[in-house]
């Protein structure tokens, strides 16, 4: 018997998915769809991404997959309406405009995160809160530093960084991302604790994300998937900008994300989607090895992340508990990522 046979929510009710448009976000709608759930998306723009609604509509029939506008998540009781009736809130929806003003970033990312949980709070039907959280609340890893991560490791390190006196250079613009992502998951926890809502709330915390495209005609190559694709066709620049770390295939990220939602036996925990680690030369040696007959850039990153990361086999655990045999390899993520090009 699997542990999810009896879920924490009810198969067929309907969870809340914000920024429902994003690579990971519409991937988490993909996977929950899948195992029998209603989806409800926030979006700015509803018509903007019709095509995504269209897709579920073709996929899992008429009526299993909304959109809801939520033009401002940072806006007093931005989802008060758009959580009525839900049974669980997956709360994607950050600044991820890479902005190097910590200023400008980081109190409307908490203001999003606070406004889901207090929206949350308001409604009774709500029994669990999955915050997509970042691997940088916990580090952004040091090349060949052996370091022991755990469910406790928090990037403090990051938050003094990226509040540095100004000027506000661009290298800032990750460690200000990674700051937003440390502090919204504080001030999850936080609130939980003091607040005391009726949900369970549980994070995930993805590393770097490759995969598949759902439909690359309107997403193309979103997000970090898009430097598997530029580094395919030649431009190593977007991954030589980040340190060598693990990934995540997209579509394990989402699982996790369904566990964490619907797991009976998953309360109040940081779920780490770390599944290898990797670095450019890596994804080289697999694309030269997939597409022996094409022209590859030079190596160009040969450091390694030799962190070690404890909750990595609680997360893979729950991959199973969900049906799968463990990680989607960097090998076969790498393969979906960059099949529809070719």
């Amino acid at each position: 018997m699997s542990p999810i046979d009896h879920p924490a929510i009810p198969k067929g009710s309907t969870v809340l998915i914000t920024g429902a448009n994003g690579f990971i976000a519409s991937n988490i709608a993909d996977q929950f769809l899948n195992h029998g759930y209603k989806v409800r998306g926030t979006t700015r723009d509803p018509k903007k991404n019709a095509w995504l609604a269209n897709l579920f509509d073709r996929k899992y029939g008429p009526g299993n997959f909304e959109f809801v506008a939520v033009p401002d998540m940072e806006a007093d009781g931005a989802y008060n309406q758009a959580v009525k009736d839900i049974s669980a809130v997956i709360h994607t929806a950050t600044n991820y405009t890479m902005n190097p003003n910590p200023y400008e970033v980081v109190p409307g990312t908490l203001a999003g995160t606070v406004n889901a949980l207090a929206a949350a709070a308001g409604e009774p039907s709500v029994k669990r809160f999955v915050l997509t959280s970042s691997s940088a609340a916990a580090l952004i890893p040091k090349p060949n530093d052996p370091v022991v991560v755990t469910t406790g490791t928090w990037n403090d390190e990051v938050i003094a960084f990226a509040y540095r006196d100004p000027p506000y250079e661009p290298e800032r613009a990750y460690p200000v991302y990674a700051a937003s992502k440390t502090l919204a998951e504080k001030e999850a926890w936080k609130f939980v604790l003091e607040k005391k809502p009726s949900f369970v709330l549980n994070v995930v915390l993805p590393n770097i994300n490759f995969g598949a495209s759902l439909d690359l005609a309107n997403q193309g190559h979103p997000s970090t998937s898009g430097m598997v694709a530029e580094l395919f066709k030649g431009n190593p620049a977007p991954l030589a900008g980040l340190p060598a770390q693990y990934f995540v295939d997209v579509q394990d990220n989402a699982l996790l994300h369904v566990a964490a939602a619907i797991h009976p036996g998953v309360k109040s925990e940081r779920v780490f989607a770390f599944a290898e680690a990797v670095n450019g030369d890596g994804i080289l040696a697999i694309l030269r090895r997939l597409h022996p007959d094409r022209t590859f850039p030079a190596d160009f990153q040969s450091e390694k992340d030799l962190s070690d990361i404890i909750p990595r086999k609680r997360a893979k655990e729950l991959l199973q508990d969900m049906g799968k045999d463990g990680w989607t390899s960097l090998e076969e993520s790498v393969k979906r990522n960059t099949e529809d090009i070719v």
